[in-house]
């Protein structure tokens, strides 16, 4: 199926990046979505990350409008906006990933022109066991959805006289569809945490070793340079608990060899930065301390590796996809996957889980010098670049928690305990 509408990322003089929601068969951005990030999202300061998901969820409520032939304009002018089972389908599809989206609907043979609005079908995919995003997902589309759909009546509201005999019908049904869409948001109150991200104990990180090393016959990438820098890379997110963003826009310069430290820097926008979609530092601007080994491994990276590739030496940027332009996010994800792909023992092992990785080595290190736990939580903070207020720590400090309950329970159960005689 040809795609209908898309994101696109554009890049201002300025260096900033502003996603625009495309019409593929005119190759125009859409003119209310357009105005709706500018004035509610762009006008706050927002990321262009945040503007990008905004968009992603307006495509699949106009994707929803084109399949059930809804026109909202002509609607308000009515006085109207969803019928409740509209809402309900509406809901529904929020819930689909975007390919299943993407495909054709039935179109009602009664003539309307209205699609037919069927739960039967969401309900029997239910039962089948196919593919939903997770509830947080669905629920930030339908936030999204509902924000703009207020908007939009909101705007139409103002353009209404007082005494115009559809205003009052408006009024009510934009508040009955914001009010359907906040009912309908899940709650993700039952997620299962037993079943949430978690670190790689020591025995799948030892494994890990074994395949990156450079000279390893397991190891999956091809070429010298691959090698080298995925191996880096795993390091560094290893050692230092970086994200994707962060990794990425390391700069040459950043790196201090002499004291031994590398610069996290934020660098939204950057008008140097030749990636449409630009990695960036989500947490605070920090300096971390680097070992000597890791220092050593990155300077034989930078002097022997990157350097033989031309294009590296037109950008400062640490990190190199093969033919030397810099790494980006979609580069960084393919390397991971072709390690899951090749190595099923370490499936889902991608940056993030890393990070986890880096605070779960960082936590049985603090038990074993006896850390305060305040003192380990503010440690955590400043090297992960969070505020010490913050509660974001208690979120990688899940599974030691979990192992030390573990623990403990058994040594309860041990207690409770009495030999067996053999006798009974």
């Amino acid at each position: 199926m040809v795609e209908r509408y898309t994101v696109r990322n554009t890049v201002f003089e300025s260096g900033e990046r502003f996603p625009l929601l495309m019409d593929v068969r005119t190759g125009l951005p859409l003119f209310d979505p357009t105005v709706f990030v500018l004035s509610e999202f762009r006008a706050r300061n927002r990321a262009s990350s945040t503007i990008e998901q905004v968009l992603r969820a307006l495509k699949v409520l106009l994707l929803f409008c084109d399949k059930h032939q809804i026109d909202f304009a002509s609607r308000m002018l009515e006085g109207q906006l969803l019928e409740l089972g509209e809402v309900d389908a509406l809901v529904q599809m929020c819930r689909l990933p975007m390919a299943d989206i993407e495909t054709p609907v039935n179109v009602s043979p009664t003539g309307t022109g209205r699609a037919v609005v069927s739960l039967e079908s969401f309900r029997a995919r239910a039962k089948k066991g196919l593919p939903e995003v997770a509830g947080d997902s669905a629920g930030m589309r339908i936030r999204y959805i509902r924000q703009f759909i207020g908007w939009l009546a909101d705007r139409c509201l103002l353009s209404l006289s007082a005494r115009h005999p559809s205003r009052a019908a408006l009024l009510n049904a934009r508040d009955t569809v914001v009010s359907g869409l906040t009912a309908r948001i899940p709650t993700c109150k039952g997620r299962n945490r037993t079943r949430s991200r978690r670190a790689l104990d020591d025995a799948a990180q030892e494994r890990l070793w074994q395949i990156v090393d450079v000279n390893s016959p397991e190891n999956p990438w091809e070429g010298r340079h691959a090698r080298v820098r995925n191996e880096l890379i795993v390091r560094w997110f290893m050692g230092l608990g970086v994200r994707r963003g962060e990794l990425l826009g390391i700069k040459v310069r950043d790196m201090n060899f002499q004291a031994n430290e590398v610069f996290i820097a934020r660098r939204a926008d950057d008008p140097g930065d030749p990636r449409v979609c630009q990695p960036n530092a989500k947490t605070a601007d920090r300096l971390l301390p680097v070992s000597d080994d890791l220092a050593r491994r990155t300077r034989h990276y930078i002097l022997e590796e990157r350097r033989r590739f031309a294009a590296a030496r037109k950008h400062p940027f640490l990190f190199v996809a093969n033919g030397g332009a810099p790494l980006s996010l979609r580069g960084l994800n393919k390397i991971f996957g072709i390690l899951s792909e090749q190595h099923p023992e370490l499936q889902g092992v991608f940056p993030h889980l890393l990070r986890h990785v880096n605070n779960y080595n960082f936590s049985k290190n603090a038990d074993e010098q006896g850390m305060d736990a305040e003192k380990e939580k503010k440690m955590r903070s400043q090297l992960m670049g969070w505020s010490e207020t913050s509660g974001t720590a208690e979120i990688y400090t899940r599974r030691e928690i979990e192992r030390k309950a573990r623990e403990a329970s058994l040594q309860l159960q041990s207690k409770m305990v009495r030999p067996l005689d053999e006798n009974e």
